[in-house]
């Protein structure tokens, strides 16, 4: 018996041991550790915020809409900036923007600071603190999302983003509980005050390591020649015409927007069901992060053992169970369960949806679609939220909960039809596109260019030429190609063009820069059906109103309005002198004489 006792004691530390030492794996990147050390403070005051400000918005305002709106705000504003910050990460330093959203956090805080101290802390203050901490989210999310995954090597990136979620969740168990005890002993400016401090050392770390090559977080991309604009268009355009990725936004709308009720209305369930203290709402909401923080250890094993769709499955179920549960037994004792298992599912979900994202966005565009993910994931947060506070001004409390419970029931049925895409990272490595030699009156801005492929085919290949390029019209769309077509000779049997037209010559140059080795490979399976004795004739033909047409037309309305101009002036100085000369004819009695007024007679002799 003793042995046996001491054999469950060995195999429960191995087991134990065995997620803490994968946790530990990523740690040996030294940047990597700072940037995760100073992320812990940082990440502590956010959640002070985030958490206790629902609970000082309670105390402001009876209204559950402002309520709601305070845990909705920050994910609303960080929506507005995240497209564009996700775009000139990727053409841009990454550190730079994830140093200018750590100032605009502790700037956020600091107005709130100032508000209350000069007692002006009302509903409207707290939302625009929160707002601008939103903004700084949106700003460095997937910045930073992105280069945790690029500190370590391949196999260690799920491992890395487990223990970036069990530092955040640290904050989320800390933050509440610290904050609510500072906010009942010591009032708001001080706590305030607090969470702008602990933020202090993220943006110090930006700033030291800023000279240091070897330690740099990112480099200057292989994008930098992009404009802003024309990074966020082929972001967008990247996302929207990739299935996978389409996959997973409908799979994180269907599991963010029920999962953002009860965060929305936990601060009244507190006030209406707990009748608890600002500590006592910190301690129940730190349960939140427990949960979280356990399922980050072993979040590692799980995704060694099960598929993405089967964790995210039973995270929704999960978290449908509790909410339900938290409906039938709305007590102290079924409160700690609740928090517990749904921050554990919200982890499972949350990282496995940016793990298969990362799946299957090569590294040039990797930034922007994580920020376009972050839209995905924040926009159905705060549709839940609001629609939360909006339906408890109808209903009781527990049946917008029920309704919220009942609202994860789709997005388990829907499994089938969006599966979250299991993709190979090799097959997203840059390939070298051949040189092109163009004649010198071609400039980079010209176009638009379309380009003609030309097939030769045999008449039992058809069918399957046509299915091939079904798939390659997904590469070309995305990748910058508009008003994609296939088309068939009608004097030659068997003979196909492929048509697509990119905006200019510098987007079709940036388009060969950016195929990958699968979207060559879907490529060359097009190309095989070709019949020819070479590969198939590609030309490429530039519309002859180029750029330097349009310039020339824009300097001649130019030359046209500078004349339309000095004729107008020529004219009124016309008119001027005109006037002049009228006025100086004119004798001292001849006066006007204004229609209401009578003629001004001789001065009166003195």
């Amino acid at each position: 018996m003793i042995r046996t006792s001491r054999k469950l004691t060995d195999e429960a530390r191995l087991l134990l041991c065995g997620p803490v030492r994968e946790l530990l794996a990523p740690l040996r990147s030294r940047t990597f550790r700072w940037l995760q050390g100073t992320g812990l403070f940082a990440n502590t005051g956010v959640w002070m915020v985030t958490l206790v400000g629902g609970y000082i918005m309670e105390r402001l305002t009876a209204s559950p809409v402002l309520v709601a709106l305070a845990a909705a705000m920050s994910p609303f504003a960080g929506v507005l900036a995240v497209v564009f910050s996700g775009a000139a990460a990727d053409s841009r330093d990454r550190r730079a923007i994830l140093l200018l959203a750590k100032l605009l956090l502790i700037g956020s805080v600091a107005f709130l600071v100032v508000m209350s101290s000069a007692q002006l802390l009302t509903p409207a203050t707290l939302l625009i603190g929160i707002a601008g901490m939103g903004l700084s989210s949106g700003m460095s999310s997937p910045s930073w999302w992105t280069t945790v995954g690029s500190l370590v090597p391949p196999e260690l990136v799920p491992v890395a983003f487990s223990v970036d979620s069990f530092q955040w969740n640290i904050g989320q168990v800390v933050g509440p509980i610290l904050g609510g005890a500072v906010l009942r002993g010591a009032g708001t400016t001080v706590f305030f005050a607090l969470c702008a401090a602990v933020m202090l050392p993220l943006v110090i770390f930006l700033v030291l390591w800023r000279g240091r090559a070897d330690l740099r977080l990112s480099t200057r991309g292989a994008s930098a020649a992009e404009s802003l604009l024309g990074a966020v268009s082929s972001g967008v355009r990247y996302f929207s015409n990739t299935p996978g990725l389409r996959a997973i936004a409908a799979r994180t709308a269907l599991f963010v927007t029920p999962a953002a009720a009860l965060g929305a209305l936990l601060p009244l369930f507190a006030a209406r069901f707990l009748h608890i203290s600002a500590l006592g709402y910190g301690l129940i909401v730190a349960l939140s992060g427990v949960g979280a923080m356990a399922a980050a250890v072993v979040l590692p094993r799980l995704h060694g053992h099960f598929r993405l769709d089967a964790i995210v499955a039973a995270a929704t179920l999960g978290n449908a169970i509790a909410i339900a549960a938290l409906v039938v037994w709305p007590t102290r004792w079924a409160i700690a369960p609740v928090l517990l298992v749904t921050g554990a599912c919200w982890v499972w979900a949350v990282v496995s949806f940016i793990i298969a994202a990362r799946q299957v966005t090569p590294e040039w565009v990797q930034t922007r679609s994580l920020s376009l993910f972050y839209v995905v994931l924040q926009t159905p947060f705060v549709i839940g939220g609001l629609g939360s506070g909006v339906i408890d001004t109808f209903l009781p409390l527990r049946d917008t909960l029920l309704i919220a419970a009942i609202a994860f029931v789709p997005g388990i049925l829907l499994i089938p039809r969006f599966r979250l895409p299991v993709g190979d990272r090799s097959s997203l490595q840059l390939v070298a596109s051949p040189s092109l030699t163009i004649g010198e009156h071609i400039g980079p801005d010209d176009g638009p260019v379309l380009i003609l492929i030309e097939y030769r085919l045999s008449g039992e290949d058809v069918d399957d030429f046509l299915a091939a390029m079904a798939d390659l019209r997904i590469v070309r769309r995305r990748l910058g190609g508009t008003r994609w077509g296939v088309f068939q000779d009608v004097t030659a049997h068997g003979k196909f063009f492929e048509t697509f037209l990119v905006p200019s010559w510098q987007g079709y140059l940036l388009q060969r820069a950016h195929y990958t080795k699968g979207d060559r490979e879907i490529e060359m399976r097009a190309f095989a059906f070709h019949r020819g004795p070479d590969e198939p004739k590609i030309t490429r033909l530039v519309h002859p109103d180029t750029v330097e047409a349009a310039r020339a037309r824009s300097a001649w309305r130019r030359e046209m309005l500078r004349l339309l101009r000095l004729q107008w002036e020529a004219l009124a100085s016309a008119s001027s002198d005109t006037s002049i000369e009228t006025a100086g004819d004119r004798t001292p009695g001849d006066e006007p004489v204004v229609p209401g007024r009578t003629a001004p007679g001789p001065e009166p002799d003195p």
